[in-house]
């Protein structure tokens, strides 16, 4: 795959860090030792941003664990991926489709992937629903003014455009100019929690972290591309037996759980 334009990626890489995809430390004072890798440097795991709620608290068992800091980026996964294509460091990738985890392999900067978690898709609404919006064909009521959906290039921008597609809704919403567009999921979602949209449609973890909202509607699954979210453990310049451990921990029995907790489903083939 030709390598993204270097402008374009500058762009991407500035919004990026400027935004709520600045990478977070979650250290804590631990008196475990490091046992993977004698470097101090915290790894640095990008993370869709609908998962950035439970890897926080992964982290920080890891962190426990092993001693071992972990910085956590979290943004839309097509920047998040431009990051790593364009040599910004991070030492795992969580996508949330597979869209992006293959670009990262094609761009040959993979040393291993992982099908880690799934999710649903749903319609949420403010919880007074000024626009009476129960199901989809409710979108294209005269209430309705703005919708809101991720960028055209996120995965959950990509999964709401399948769905409303093969409800033979988009094209009328799209000319009426009624939607708009968040950088990620979670700034989707707070379009509708604000009531800046009468309506969005988001993951169905999203949904559980806000109490201004109402899912009123859970899209049929074969409306749109299954939702996988792959873990990448990045290809760095030396082996890091500390990466390789956060990569195993985070595909462990005990990390379904804490997955579980907030919402996501893991991936069985």
């Amino acid at each position: 795959m030709r390598r993204l334009n270097c402008d374009v990626v500058f762009a991407i890489v500035v919004a990026f860090v400027s935004g709520c995809g600045q990478p977070r430390d979650t250290t804590k004072t631990s008196g475990a030792t490091d046992t993977g890798n004698s470097s101090s440097e915290p790894l640095v795991i990008l993370v869709a941003a609908s998962t950035k709620d439970a890897i926080e608290e992964l982290a920080g068992e890891f962190e426990t664990k092993t001693g071992r800091r972990v910085r956590i980026g979290a943004g839309p996964s097509n920047a998040l991926a431009a990051q790593i294509a364009s040599g910004a460091p991070a030492d795992l990738f969580l996508s949330a489709n597979e869209k992006w985890a293959d670009y990262i392999e094609e761009e040959r900067l993979a040393e291993a992937v992982t099908p880690l978690l799934t999710n649903d898709l749903v319609l949420i609404v403010p919880r007074d629903n000024p626009a009476e919006v129960r199901i989809p064909a409710d979108l294209a009521g005269p209430r309705l003014k703005r919708l809101a959906l991720a960028g055209e290039n996120v995965p959950a921008g990509i999964y709401a455009e399948q769905a409303l597609r093969a409800l033979k809704l988009y094209d009328a919403l799209a000319d009426a100019k009624r939607i708009v567009r968040g950088q990620d999921v979670r700034m989707t979602l707070g379009y509708v929690a604000r009531g800046e949209a009468e309506a969005g449609i988001v993951y169905a973890t999203d949904a559980r972290i806000v109490d201004d909202i109402a899912v009123v509607y859970q899209f049929n699954p074969t409306t749109y591309d299954r939702i996988v979210y792959p873990l990448v453990l990045v290809k760095r310049d030396r082996p890091n037996a500390a990466a390789r451990k956060l990569y195993d921990y985070l595909r462990s029995p005990e990390a379904a759980t804490v997955f579980e907790k907030f919402g996501f489903k893991r991936v069985t083939e």
